[in-house]
């Protein structure tokens, strides 16, 4: 203990509250002064090669008339499409953000992937065609039946019972509002 108060300072070290421990802990008494420079936060130089031969993309100017619209499908997805068609009947013709509200607060399981399918929708809709995700609305959404996943059950005198487990198709399209 004395080497170590020789080797770091006396004055920088101090004994941790409780006199009951056999063996004292020390800790800093001063904050630690940080050593690494503050990296400055200028402009930095391409570093990729392909990234600086790229040719720029130029962005095409809005027409008048066409709306911007981004749609999303979820294929294959576990679950019955009658139980999804009963929140996309709420959230239809809805505001994106309000559709997002409700789908959070619905007691039902496939709003979790109704969520999904809302969120893609819309950042497709805003990288794709430059829509602003406040002025979306869900102008059409519906689920479709996907193919039953077929699973046996042993039943009685060893007879096999079918159990059919339901898949679904969903497609959310959303809209700028003009």
């Amino acid at each position: 203990m004395a080497a170590l108060r020789a080797t770091l300072g006396h004055e920088l070290l101090r004994p941790v509250a409780g006199p009951a421990r056999a063996v004292a802990a020390f800790r800093p008494a001063v904050r630690p002064v940080r050593i690494a420079p503050v990296a400055s936060r200028k402009a930095a130089t391409v570093v990729c090669s392909a990234a600086a031969e790229a040719p720029a993309v130029e962005v095409s100017e809005p027409v008048v008339g066409v709306s911007k619209a981004g749609v999303a499908h979820l294929r294959f997805q576990r679950g019955s499409a009658h139980k999804v068609r009963r929140v996309l009947d709420v959230i239809r013709g809805r505001s994106y953000e309000e559709a997002l509200v409700l789908c959070e607060y619905m007691p039902y399981r496939a709003c979790e992937k109704i969520i999904k399918c809302l969120m893609s929708a819309a950042a497709n809709a805003k990288h794709n065609q430059g829509a602003l995700k406040t002025k979306l609305y869900v102008s059409e959404c519906f689920a479709d039946e996907g193919p039953r996943l077929k699973r046996a059950r042993p039943r009685a005198q060893g007879r096999a019972y079918m159990i059919l487990k339901p898949t679904f198709h969903m497609t959310i399209k959303v809209e700028e509002r003009q």
